[in-house]
């Protein structure tokens, strides 16, 4: 502004308002570009991960109140061992495909992690320095 009431970005020394030179924000570009990918690719697969672990864990409490209503309108004992067979098999079923799941979806996660590293470090490698360009 004329009056001099902010700061202008570009100042005559080449600096950033807070005496960064404006060179070491252009050296950190192609990083914080190649960063801001992998973050966003890695906090999608967190909310797919959180997500399905949330969905599992509904199902199973909707599980267990349905099996305490089996097992209060059990009249026998034989009613009794079934519906906790059928119970501790259904649960240990459920569990191991969830983990399996998990364990997939982590996978996932870490192999894009580590793809979107790379073309990070890629695409700041390829970039020349700005200082560089004056030669």
């Amino acid at each position: 502004m004329p009056d001099g009431s902010a700061r202008q970005i570009d100042s005559p020394m080449g600096q950033l308002p807070l005496g960064v030179p404006a060179s070491a924000l252009g050296m950190w570009s192609p990083w914080l570009v190649g960063a801001t990918k992998w973050s966003a690719q890695v906090h999608e697969a967190f909310g797919t991960l959180a997500s399905e672990w949330q969905n599992f864990v509904s199902r199973r409490v909707k599980e267990d109140f349905a099996f305490m209503q089996r097992i209060a309108q059990c009249r026998t004992p034989d009613q009794v061992w079934a519906a906790q067979t059928n119970f501790w098999q259904k649960a240990i079923e459920d569990y191991g495909n969830e983990y399996l799941l998990m364990g997939k979806l982590a996978g996932g996660l870490a192999s894009k992690a580590a793809a979107a590293a790379q073309y990070a470090t890629q695409e700041a490698s390829a970039e020349p320095f700005p200082w560089s360009k004056a030669a």
